[in-house]
C-alpha cells in the first residue's frame, strides 16, 4: 500500500512542480495587491488545478502497468485505495498552499469581515470541485478505458463545476450541503469504481 502511495505521488510530481511553481508567482502578485478577484481565482485555480493533475495519473491507467501490478501480492481494492488517498492529498496541499498566500495577502493589507466570508465560501467551491471532480472521472476512466481519458477529464469538471453552480447557490446552506454533497459523492465513488476494477479482466 505505501508502494503504491508513493508510486502514484512521484508519477503526478514532475507535473505538479510545473504548476506549483506557476502558481508561486501568481501568489507573489496575489500577496503583494489585495484584489478580491484574483484571490478568488488563485484559490479555485490553486486547489483545482491540483486536484485535476492528481486525477491525471500517467502510469496509472497503462494497461502495462496495470497488468503488472495485478501479478503483485496486493489487492484491488488497495490499488483503488491509494489513487483515493493521493486525490485527498493533492487536494489538502492545494488547500493549504493557497491559505498560505491568502494569509499572508491579509496579514500585509488587512482583511474585512465580508470579504474573509467571500474568500472562505470560494475554498468550499474549490475543495467542493476538486471532490465532485475525482468522483466522476475516477470510475469513468476505469469503467471505459485510458483512450478516454482527456474527455472524461473534461467531463467530470464541467460536472463538478455544474454541480457546484447549483448547490452553492441555495439560500442560507447552500456552502454546506455543497461540501456535504461532495464528500459524499467522493465517498460513494470509492466502492463503485473497486466493483468496477475487480470486474475488469486483462
Amino acid at each position: 500500500m505505501k508502494g503504491l502511495f508513493k508510486n502514484n505521488f512521484l508519477s503526478v510530481w514532475t507535473n505538479a512542480k510545473i504548476f506549483l511553481l506557476f502558481m508561486f508567482a501568481m501568489g507573489i502578485v496575489v500577496t503583494i495587491i489585495p484584489n478580491q478577484t484574483w484571490q478568488m481565482y488563485f484559490i479555485i485555480i490553486g486547489i483545482a488545478g491540483l486536484a485535476v493533475n492528481a486525477a491525471t495519473i500517467e502510469n496509472e491507467f497503462s494497461s502495462k502497468w496495470e497488468k503488472y501490478k495485478l501479478t503483485l501480492p496486493i489487492k484491488r481494492i488497495d490499488i483503488i485505495k491509494s489513487l483515493y488517498i493521493n486525490q485527498l492529498l493533492w487536494i489538502m496541499i492545494g488547500v493549504f498552499f493557497v491559505g498560505i498566500t491568502i494569509a499572508l495577502s491579509y496579514l500585509l493589507h488587512g482583511v474585512p469581515l465580508e470579504q474573509f466570508e467571500s474568500i472562505s465560501g470560494v475554498v468550499v467551491i474549490g475543495i467542493s470541485i476538486s471532490l465532485t471532480m475525482g468522483a466522476i472521472f475516477i470510475p469513468m476512466i476505469y469503467l471505459a478505458g485510458k483512450d478516454k481519458t482527456i474527455v472524461f477529464l473534461i467531463i467530470s469538471l464541467l460536472c463538478a463545476v455544474g454541480i457546484a453552480a447549483m448547490l452553492f447557490n441555495i439560500p442560507l446552506f447552500g456552502s454546506f450541503i455543497l461540501i456535504g454533497c461532495s464528500i459524499l459523492l467522493f465517498i460513494v465513488s470509492f466502492p463503485l469504481t473497486v466493483s468496477i476494477f475487480k470486474k475488469k479482466e486483462y
